[in-house]
């Protein structure tokens, strides 16, 4: 760990986290499975599951988390946030784990790096592509009468934005 303040706000955040999902209904989580069957990562993504993560979290397992890349496989679409019956939400519990992982010293998967050069270049993840019709035709956003999607419209600024960001996440 990068230094001692670092490894106890590590320590004091993780006994939180797991005193509050452990105040949680958590044998409700694992028998609902609602996020789980809602998450579009784990239809397509062998071994991350919503609902064991927050198990993981309960049984105080933090640490295996954090150095699991799962945390950031979410694509933080909310949807196990709006199905779980019970308000637990596997979504905050994800972000909180990356922001732990991070304060710990821990790797973010190096595919991230790519992510941010991309948004630095053209203002998106990726530019928006053609998507494939019910009927096996591709359609662009103006088919479907959306309009075309725009960067920022200064992306001097915006980068420097971009960069204040990773700046001020690296020192702290």
């Amino acid at each position: 760990m990068a230094s001692n303040i670092n490894e106890i706000e590590v320590r004091f955040i993780s006994r939180m986290l797991t005193r509050l999902v452990g105040e949680m209904n958590a044998s409700v989580c694992d028998q609902c499975g609602k996020c789980s069957s809602i998450c579009p990562v784990s239809k397509e993504i062998e071994g991350f599951n919503p609902r064991q993560l927050i198990a993981k979290v309960s049984l105080g397992k933090i640490d295996e988390l954090l150095r699991d890349d799962a945390i950031w496989t979410c694509t933080t679409c909310l949807k196990c946030k709006e199905r779980c019956p019970e308000d637990i939400s596997p979504y905050d519990v994800i972000l909180i784990l990356r922001n732990l992982a991070y304060r710990a010293g821990y790797s973010y998967p190096a595919g991230y790096d790519d992510f941010i050069k991309a948004v630095k270049e053209i203002g998106f993840i990726s530019k928006p592509q053609a998507v494939r019709s019910r009927y096996g035709g591709k359609v662009s956003r103006g088919d479907l009468g959306l309009p075309e999607v725009s960067g920022p419209e200064d992306m001097a600024q915006f980068n420097a934005i971009i960069d204040g960001i990773i700046k001020a996440g690296r020192e702290n």
